[in-house]
């Protein structure tokens, strides 16, 4: 039976926009045009240094108790424990320290770690209008079709007055963030009709938050059905006004979004590209603003890499960078080395496999046994390696099992798989039962999102020795949408951490970041709450999921640098990790009321390798 991967995966995990213009993105050309020289050089390293005062969880072993003091040389720990004891050893070893005293109700703890975002999809897509649901961390209050209108009527508006030729690009578009319809049960339909009544000045082109959709007005879809590289839409239409009338303007899976993408003016796609180290630095910024000293790349190509490496040659990082590098198909397997694991750490080292089986639940592709609540009828999200004359498996492809188990079993290497819907954990777990021979043998697989689960597939992945990583917003953010419209009462089975953690697993927590924002204090508190933000009267989402502060923490710290197989860098302050932590004004295991102020506990102080990269006195700061 013939294999039919869809090419669009409808998520962050494999950006659609990057992944269909490759050839036109990643260029020689374009490369040639992005800055050369140096402009933060590598500092020099902070004299030996010892903390007192406050609160110190170094979290070693992710437990939370405090020590006294913390002591740090040349860029790592040298010594923790009592005042006496670390003061003794950095007389004896590093005579000429400094001391620091916190103020009381300061808390220094590791670096906290996003072991799940996309740097550079999210970094191109920056330069598109935001139309997001999000101010910050939290939801807008006024996030609707009115508001979001305005801003495309009125930047459309600008284009077209400076140029008629230019395209209104827009992202993060999120109707599931939208009040909902129809006695809170349905949601909003964006279609070409609703588009053409906002504005027809310019042409409108807008990729949802999930990435699975291209909305598009009148004037966009005339553009594309003409575009002279278009030819294949006259083999599947006969007229525009079929085009029109069979798409809506709902572009959805690379056989409709290819041909919007390349009839994008040239001018506007090579902007993606050669704005992509401004946005990055705002990125790596925001992160640091944020408590992050580490961030894990969840799907980096090797054009990925090459921007990345590109620009750390011209910005001094202030974060570390793991990776997972994407195979989609045998071929890409076939090409994989024999996995060791990483031991010396390098910026933008590799610790796993990504495979992406299935779409995302609140765009309504990740991959269900039932069909979901909401419009279209009949609707089980997208299996991306169905195949051709079976779009709807109810038992893994061969075509998807033959690619795990050469990744898993000829290359050894742990596998990341992005599963949202129920029926792709199913799939993901029996592709781990079948290949996973020693599963106590230390290799680190993981389950992405994980978002809907039974206690029999938990069991299973602890047998399994698989860990979740669990995009928490799905619950604080679209829990709401998911229990009123999308699932129902299948929302309860949404990122089950209290089960998971009862079973004895490790589990971390993401922000699939741009799915949703930077921020592993949101996602702690998220995680400890679970109260649905988008009407917080309707109150908490399964509240017997609820986990505890410190089963939080551990998840953003300790935990997420063992499953990226980081723990031996970072993850925790033990002697001879490196000084990555963050001193934060409150601790996050007292605050009082932890729902919207955990995630607002602000962050006096960033540091990376012994070196300040963040503070909030505003000064210029780079890491050794």
């Amino acid at each position: 039976m013939e294999h039919h991967h869809h090419g669009c995966t409808h998520c962050a995990c494999n950006n659609p926009v990057l992944k269909l213009l490759k050839d036109e993105l990643f260029t020689p050309e374009n490369f040639e045009q992005l800055p050369l020289q140096r402009v933060t050089e590598r500092k020099k390293q902070t004299k030996p240094f010892m903390v007192t005062g406050g609160t110190i969880r170094p979290m070693v072993n992710g437990a939370v108790d405090t020590v006294e003091a913390i002591g740090f040389a040349n860029g790592v720990v040298v010594a923790t424990g009592s005042e006496a004891e670390v003061a003794a050893f950095m007389q004896a070893n590093f005579p000429g320290y400094t001391t620091r005293k916190l103020e009381e109700g300061n808390t220094l703890l590791p670096g906290l770690i996003e072991p799940h975002i996309h740097l550079v999809p999210t970094a191109m897509l920056m330069g598109w209008t935001d139309l997001g649901a999000f101010d910050g961390q939290v939801l807008k209050p006024d996030y609707n079709i009115k508001s979001v209108g305005a801003i495309i009527a009125k930047e459309a508006k600008r284009l077209s007055n400076i140029d008629k030729t230019l395209w209104f690009l827009g992202a993060n578009l999120d109707p599931a963030l939208m009040p909902l319809l129809n006695n809170n049960t349905e949601l909003l339909t964006i279609d070409i009709d609703l588009l053409d009544s906002i504005t027809t000045d310019a042409p409108v082109c807008i990729i949802s938050a999930s990435m699975h959709t291209l909305y598009v007005n009148t004037p966009a879809l005339s553009l594309i059905w003409n575009f002279p590289g278009n030819l294949e839409l006259l083999q599947e239409y006969h007229s525009f006004n079929e085009y029109k009338s069979k798409t809506k303007g709902q572009l959805q899976e690379a056989a409709q979004m290819d041909p919007a993408l390349k009839a994008i003016p040239p001018i506007q796609k090579a902007d993606f590209f050669l704005k992509s180290f401004i946005y990055l630095k705002q990125i790596f910024e925001t992160a640091n603003s944020r408590g992050v000293t580490f961030m894990h790349d969840a799907g980096m190509t090797g054009g990925q890499k090459s921007i990345l490496d590109a620009y750390l040659k011209v910005f001094a990082p202030t974060v570390r960078i793991g990776a997972a590098t994407v195979c989609d198909t045998l071929e890409d397997a076939q090409n994989l080395g024999t996995f060791n694991i990483p031991g010396e750490y390098t910026d933008i080292y590799y610790s796993h496999v990504k495979v992406i089986s299935d779409g995302s639940n609140q765009g309504l592709t990740g991959y269900q046994s039932d069909p979901y609540l909401c419009k279209p009828a009949n609707n089980h999200g997208v299996y991306n390696f169905a195949d051709k004359y079976d779009e709807k498996p109810t038992n893994p492809p061969l075509y998807f099992r033959d690619l795990m188990g050469h990744i898993i079993k000829d290359k050894k290497w742990p596998v990341m798989i992005h599963a949202n819907g129920d029926l792709a954990v199913n799939f993901a777990i029996e592709a781990f039962k079948e290949f996973v021979h020693d599963p106590f043998a230390g290799v680190r697989h993981r389950i992405e999102h994980c978002s809907l689960t039974t206690q029999e597939n938990l069991e299973d992945m602890k047998n399994l020795q698989v860990s979740p990583s669990f995009l928490i917003g799905h619950v604080g953010y679209w829990g709401y949408a998911f229990k009123n419209a999308i699932f129902g009462e299948k929302s309860n089975m949404l990122d089950l951490c209290k089960s998971a953690l009862q079973q004895g697993m490790r589990i971390t927590l993401h922000s699939d970041n741009s799915v949703s924002p930077l921020g592993p204090l949101r996602m702690m508190e998220q995680s400890v709450t679970r109260i649905m933000e988008a009407d917080p009267a309707a109150g908490v989402l399964n509240p017997a999921e609820n986990i505890s502060r410190e089963q939080a923490l551990k998840a953003i710290t300790y935990d997420a640098a063992w499953q990226c197989y980081a723990e031996q860098w970072t993850g925790s302050l033990k002697v001879g990790n490196f000084a990555d932590f963050v001193v934060l004004q409150q601790d996050p295991l007292t605050i009082k009321n932890p729902f919207m102020n955990m995630r607002n506990i602000e962050v006096v102080e960033t540091w990376v390798a012994g070196l300040k990269v963040f503070s909030t006195v505003v000064e210029e700061v780079s890491m050794a």
